[in-house]
């Protein structure tokens, strides 16, 4: 029998390969130091408005998030040449990060940082290392 191509089955996989990455990367202890990622945050239900203190790294390190779906979004930047903002565009997929509300159980959603900011700053490290004075 033959098998059918799913084009979903194939974004899944290259998902949960990436997922797969960063928990080895956080497992690595590339990003124990990134103050975005190592502090705790607090956030609040949109329910009930209690407050929940979470460390996104903890999340990360267990695996507890899902990417979001890619999005192209515009971005400014500072243009030296022609002392001004420029814009471009770039691709963004958002960690997603839930847990539950303490008090009342609804299920709280954040966005901490993306798969493009993670990768990037893995590999800056990287780099970083290798670099000797």
């Amino acid at each position: 029998m033959k098998k059918r191509f799913n084009p979903r089955q194939g974004q899944d996989t290259s998902q949960r390969e990436l997922k797969a990455k960063i928990v080895h990367k956080v497992r690595e202890g590339v990003f124990d130091r990134n103050p975005l990622l190592a502090t705790p945050h607090t956030v609040e239900c949109k329910s009930c408005g209690c407050p929940q203190k979470i460390t996104y790294l903890r999340f990360l390190k267990t695996g507890k998030f899902e990417l979001g779906k890619t999005r192209m979004i515009e971005v400014a930047y500072d243009d030296l040449a022609f002392l001004g903002l420029s814009y471009t565009t770039e691709s963004v997929t958002p960690i997603l990060i839930k847990i539950k509300c303490e008090k009342c159980g609804t299920e709280i959603s954040c966005c901490p940082t993306s798969l493009e900011y993670l990768m990037f700053t893995a590999k800056k490290q990287v780099e970083s290392e290798q670099i000797y004075v």
